[in-house]
């Protein structure tokens, strides 16, 4: 029985389907390499790369369908999740502190340490006057966080983590600005909801 040959960039296709690329990754220079072919290949099946080459990462994405399509819808591929208040709270925290860091001199990771993180959440989460608790809360985010790849623990280092730059393309620019506009809001409000009690 013949077969048609593999292409050089099968590996490539694998590693995409099992999640984020990044520049560390042996086939990361196979990915720029054979570019074209994979998005044409991907394409074929309803499927986009989105390559961020200068940040060092690339990924599978599944756009909507078109309403006006009359063909049959593609199951879905890539797993959507919902975030719940608090994860978005998070991942608008983790994001200012990716785009503070990109705008410094700063380079290689931004390792941020689990004291910072309940440093940031602090002011966000009602359960921080039970200390038990709200470092039960902390924890569960930051683990839901890791699952989702925004953040990497560092081997070896309990307490410490990479912010992946994943969390730039999951909230560009522009929804973070409007997400730190309503956050400021909810932080008002909340206030203002003390102060009248």
């Amino acid at each position: 029985m013949s077969t048609q040959p593999r292409p050089a960039y099968a590996p490539v296709i694998i590693k995409l389907f099992k999640g984020v690329i990044y520049s560390n990754d042996s086939h990361w220079n196979q990915l720029q390499s054979y570019l074209t072919p994979l998005k044409e290949f991907f394409g074929q099946l309803g499927l986009e790369i989105r390559n961020y080459e200068t940040d060092g990462f690339a990924y599978l994405t599944q756009p909507e369908a078109d309403p006006e399509d009359e063909s049959e819808p593609l199951p879905r591929l890539t797993t959507r999740h919902p975030l719940s208040f608090k994860m978005t709270i998070l991942c608008i925290l983790l994001r200012e502190e990716l785009r503070q860091f990109n705008t410094s001199e700063a380079t290689g990771q931004l390792v941020i340490s689990i004291e910072k993180i309940r440093d940031l959440l602090q002011p966000y989460l009602p359960e921080s006057n039970n200390e038990e608790k709200f470092r039960r809360n902390v924890n569960s985010l930051v683990k839901q966080a890791e699952n989702l790849e925004f953040l990497r623990q560092l081997s070896g280092q309990d307490d410490k983590y990479e912010i992946r730059a994943i969390l730039k393309a999951k909230l560009d620019a522009q929804t973070l600005t409007n997400l730190k506009q309503k956050l400021a809001e909810y932080a008002a409000n909340s206030t203002s909801a003390e102060t009248d009690s």
